[in-house]
């Protein structure tokens, strides 16, 4: 989703480049392409000062015909956006060019110019000021059904949040509803969704909200978008309904940390669109021997489509089906020429399987063996505060007293103490006397006749 703001000199300025613009964004040149969704805001030169979350800034030619020095003005408010111009024949010159340019615009095009080209300028600019934060789509898949897609979508959900991570999960089933009935989320029939897919409604980072449900009560970290209201599947099907999903997940990704999608209603052309976008693909599987080779197809076309940097997961899923041994899956079948694969595998748990309408996940039960995924997360959730600083600096200090201690028994007695002998090379750097003394405050002599007392040696 991309913040544009329409600034211009009068309100009849600002309606005219809106049509313009619409009229790009509308009507895109190839409907297979998925082009970016757009959210307009129109403003006046005194109102850009308090929309900093805008992406590009678009400027209109009757306030550059008026005074071009509002450019400067705008570019210091926007220091890290793209601002383009918009030049009507009238307007248009070289000499102008010349001096927006150094007044800050990045691009400027006349308001015949092309939907393409509109698309293509703000996509190249986008990516090199781009610096808003997103979070990381994941998509849960595999190549059958009922080796547990909806089970490992609702486990990895409550992991990453149990990790301090917020998270939304994506229910594409409209038929069955799993997902969304295994939580309890209601209302189980998403209108404001099928608005969405259906183009009635603009992608926007509101409109994308009024899609999600909380899972637990007054819990927004945790939530859950229902599938949209319709018949069957086919919802999904047409090619302007995937490029508006596709904005709607853009849309979440900038309010939450991770957004998992269950494939599980998806036909294969809107499955291909996702992988390309996706950050990482969980591929669930089971131990079913005849379903090996189904299993390496399916890898071997998402491999395809992923990019270089996204992630690729399979998760041996022992559902009791099959007897194949594990090893051989990971060995053998879930092996991608030239991509790296993680494999984790998941034991069967009873008490996991009993999950369904229960009030909570199968990872209540699996957490040791999903540890894997989530030790990213646990890594950034133990970063050492103050006070553990504080307790490593005092551990520290009482180490080093008690090679002080050691030293001085070794000089009165001969001999070190079983509980002070630490073998050569530990890892742990001696400290002299005088760095001891600078830890706890004391002075060379105080440490001396502190330490040589007898008592403190027993």
């Amino acid at each position: 989703m991309i913040e544009l703001g329409i600034v211009d000199l009068s309100a009849e300025g600002r309606r005219r480049l809106t049509a313009v613009v619409e009229r790009w964004a509308w009507t895109p040149p190839d409907f297979t392409i998925s082009l970016p969704r757009l959210s307009l805001h129109s403003l006046s030169p005194e109102e850009v000062r308090f929309h900093g979350a805008l992406d590009v800034c678009v400027v209109g030619p009757e306030l550059i015909g008026c005074d071009a020095a509002f450019i400067q003005g705008i570019r210091k408010q926007l220091c890290d956006k793209v601002l383009l111009a918009v030049l009507d024949a009238r307007t248009y010159s070289f000499g102008l060019v010349e001096q927006l340019s150094r007044l800050g615009v990045d691009d400027v095009f006349l308001d015949t110019a092309t939907s393409e080209e509109f698309f293509r300028r703000i996509l190249l600019l986008q990516r090199r000021f781009n610096n808003k934060k997103r979070g990381q789509l994941v998509i849960i898949d595999g190549a059958r059904g009922g080796v547990g897609k909806t089970f490992m979508a609702a486990t990895l959900a409550e992991g990453w949040y149990a990790h301090g991570r917020s998270v939304c999960v994506v229910d594409t089933d409209v038929l069955s509803q799993d997902l969304s009935r295994f939580f309890k989320v209601k209302p189980h029939m998403n209108e404001p969704l099928r608005l969405i897919l259906e183009q009635q409604r603009v992608v926007t980072a509101e409109t994308a909200s009024e899609c999600a449900r909380e899972v637990w009560v007054d819990e927004k970290r945790f939530s859950c978008v229902v599938p949209p209201a319709g018949r069957n599947e086919s919802i999904f099907l047409p090619l302007a309904a995937q490029r508006s999903f596709t904005a709607f997940l853009e849309a979440l990704l900038l309010s939450y940390d991770k957004v998992l999608v269950d494939s599980s209603g998806l036909f294969s052309g809107c499955r291909n669109l996702l992988y390309q976008i996706a950050d990482e693909v969980m591929f669930v599987m089971n131990r079913d021997v005849s379903a090996a080779f189904a299993n390496r197809q399916a890898l071997s076309l998402i491999a395809g489509f992923l990019r270089h940097d996204a992630l690729l997961t399979t998760l041996i899923n022992d559902t009791g089906v099959g007897i194949a041994p594990i090893n051989l899956l990971r060995d053998e079948v879930a092996v991608i020429a030239g991509r790296r694969v993680r494999h984790v595998a998941v034991p069967r748990s009873r008490r996991g399987a009993a999950w369904v309408c229960s009030g909570y996940t199968p990872y209540r039960f699996l957490s040791r063996s999903l540890r894997e995924i989530f030790v990213d997360a646990a890594v950034e959730a133990e970063k050492p505060t103050p006070l553990k600083r504080l307790f490593a600096l005092r551990g520290s200090v009482l180490r080093a007293l008690q090679r002080r201690l050691a030293w001085l028994a070794t000089q009165l007695w001969g001999k070190v103490p079983k509980a002070t002998q630490r073998p050569y090379g530990s890892g742990e750097q001696s400290l002299l006397p005088g760095a001891a003394a600078q830890l706890i405050g004391l002075s060379e002599p105080e440490l001396d006749g502190l330490v040589s007392k007898p008592v403190l040696l027993g």
